[in-house]
């Protein structure tokens, strides 16, 4: 009957199961923290070029969703 349910994973065998998939979300999450970073500095550098233009209706949308990626970027960093 053991053929049915597969053989036992030894403790090392999962352990080192365990280990890959940790390392793989910490790379996910380095990856995502990384892209967010990517994004508040284009959105930084869309609102000087935007408050230089006179543009104060963008401005505030930007500094919006500036806001919003900022409040994001907290909440995983503490995961």
């Amino acid at each position: 009957m053991s053929f049915l349910f597969g053989r036992r994973k030894t403790p090392q065998e999962m352990l080192r199961q365990n280990q890959r998939a940790l390392n793989k979300a910490m790379r996910d999450l380095d990856r995502e923290r990384q892209h967010m970073e990517q994004q508040e500095k284009k959105i930084i550098a869309d609102i000087k070029k935007m408050a230089k233009q006179g543009q104060m209706v963008l401005v505030c949308l930007l500094l919006h969703s500036h806001s919003i990626l900022v409040k994001v970027q907290f909440v995983t960093y503490i995961i």
